[in-house]
């Protein structure tokens, strides 16, 4: 049986307009991660099969490392703003990477869409337990009297350890070389096998090797002291430092994402955050959740660009 030429084009032509309509979201979704296994793509994969559970669809987490993660952040700019690709990236990313990257191709804060702060993890000053440093401030003496004896590893150029260990430099004259490595992994990998004797680097990442032994934490650069650390003192108790440094990680979403899925995103990801188990895995890995609106999203990430361009300049870092 034929259908008249005129009822079968009115049907093809109402198949975009039913399209359309389909309910948010009607496939899988991606989860961008502009970095490599093995960091913090941990808390995206705790959280993603909880968000697969409360949106109906799957969400598959895809790692896109590279450039400081200027690779994965283009791809998501690329991406379709249909909400059904997202991003989880950290501090480095969003927020730094336009102070010190001189041909930085895009402004994540301004030219993507914010969803929510998730994920905030104090930062550690950790040796390696064959060194003669028992406190920041054994460390801080020892490298002012041996200048250029000492060097730290960097986990990334342009990351939060990169910023505030340079900063901390400036501040207290440290003649204290970096020695840059690909990624956190490796950079505490070198610091336990002795390689290097320094590294400044999230609890999340290092709270492992510290619980083994094989870093000796000096201090943390949290207000409060770290709930896996009670022993170890605040860069604040210390004197060293007048404010606190957290690490902390994002989602968001190519500019133009329509407002009802960045805030259904947001609402799925601050339930799973609220949850007990997801709550407890994270604690685990010296971590915390954090609530936040797209809208305080955006404010916070912009007040933390401006503080991090004033470090850079003041510091004159610049990575080419």
């Amino acid at each position: 049986m034929h259908l008249p030429r005129r009822t079968a084009l009115g049907l093809l032509a109402a198949f975009p307009a039913a399209a359309q309509t389909r309910p948010w979201p009607s496939r899988a979704l991606r989860c961008i991660v502009p970095s490599a296994p093995g960091g913090y793509e941990v808390y995206a994969r705790i959280l993603a099969p909880r968000l697969s559970e409360l949106l109906g669809q799957p969400v598959v987490v895809d790692n896109k490392p590279g450039a400081n993660g200027t690779i994965g952040m283009q791809e998501l700019q690329r991406s379709p703003p249909d909400g059904y690709t997202f991003m989880f990236a950290h501090v480095g990313a969003i927020s730094i990477g336009t102070s010190i990257y001189p041909n930085m191709p895009l402004d994540p804060v301004e030219n993507l869409a914010s969803i929510a702060v998730a994920v905030t993890s104090p930062l550690v000053w950790l040796a390696n337990p064959s060194t003669p440093f028992r406190s920041l401030p054994d460390m801080v003496a020892r490298v002012q009297a041996e200048p250029g004896t000492w060097r730290y590893a960097l986990p990334a150029s342009g990351s939060i350890p990169h910023l505030v260990m340079e900063d901390f430099k400036r501040r207290h004259r440290l003649d204290l070389p970096a020695v840059p490595y690909r990624s956190t992994p490796q950079s505490l990998t070198a610091v336990v096998a002795g390689e290097v004797p320094i590294v400044l680097d999230s609890l999340g990442a290092s709270s492992g090797h510290v619980a083994a032994g094989r870093l000796r934490a000096l201090a943390v650069t949290s207000r409060d002291r770290a709930e896996r650390l009670p022993d170890v003192p605040t860069v604040l108790e210390t004197g060293l430092d007048e404010r606190e440094w957290d690490a902390w990680y994002a989602f968001m979403a190519p500019k133009g994402t329509p407002p009802e899925a960045i805030q259904r995103l947001n609402g799925v990801i601050n339930q799973a955050l609220q949850e007990a188990p997801i709550v407890a895995r994270f604690r685990d890995l010296g971590a915390s959740p954090r609530i936040t609106t797209p809208a305080e999203t955006l404010e916070f990430i912009r007040a933390e660009k401006a503080d991090f361009g004033a470090i850079a300049r003041a510091g004159r870092i610049r990575v080419e």
